[in-house]
């Protein structure tokens, strides 16, 4: 799988999420199914695909993009949170890796009667088949893991988005208050973060995410 994503273009690997379960993620020293959060007790925010995911035995896995879907493709914002996981590929060839499975669609869209082949990618060829650059239905997962996705040496930048909110009547910066609880957690990491690149995203006039 990583000698094909690298032949096709992709460098890079993304996952979004909210400040209070990136703060997690961050203390950990990696990417957690939302399963292993709860497992281990650890602090995470619902999302409106929790049940979704229990029901269809994706609740223990790590889910990954291949590209910056806020960046580009959606003039909104990532409905998953704020914060953007920017991740090398070479985090798949890590020695210790589970088992990678990649979907056909996001589970949000799968329906009770589909078997296991019409979920997910069928082997290499298929997978080479219907995988393209900058696809964002076909994500792939790490399958059923209470351990994490490490980020020392693979985590490239912590990108926050920043739609320019505050709370009207007390004047609490929205952005300002999400990148003191993210660097407060990345001082608590067991790996040195230093030099993960973190960057504000202030979003153009036209995105959604201004709305929200």
């Amino acid at each position: 799988m990583y000698d094909y994503l690298t032949s096709i273009g992709i460098t890079y690997l993304y996952h979004a999420n909210t400040v209070k379960t990136s703060c997690t993620f961050l203390r950990t020293g990696g990417l957690l199914s939302r399963g292993a959060v709860e497992h281990f007790g650890l602090v995470q925010t619902p999302q409106s695909s929790d049940k979704i995911d229990r029901r269809y035995n994706v609740w223990n896995d790590i889910f990954l993009d291949s590209v910056d879907l806020h960046g580009g493709r959606f003039p909104r914002q990532n409905l998953y949170g704020p914060v953007l996981f920017k991740i090398k590929l070479n985090v798949l060839q890590h020695p210790t890796l589970p088992e990678l499975w990649v979907t056909k669609d996001n589970p949000t869209r799968w329906y009770d009667g589909q078997v296991d082949s019409e979920r997910y990618m069928n082997g290499i060829e298929e997978f080479k088949t219907l995988y393209a650059n900058g696809s964002y239905k076909e994500m792939i997962t790490i399958k059923n893991t209470y351990g994490f996705l490490p980020f020392d040496s693979y985590l490239e930048e912590i990108i926050l988005d920043d739609p320019q909110l505050r709370i009207v009547s007390d004047g609490r910066v929205f952005f300002d208050e999400a990148a003191h609880a993210l660097k407060d957690a990345m001082k608590s990491c067991s790996y040195n973060l230093d030099n993960v690149t973190r960057t504000r995203r202030i979003c153009n006039i036209g995105c959604y995410c201004r709305a929200c």
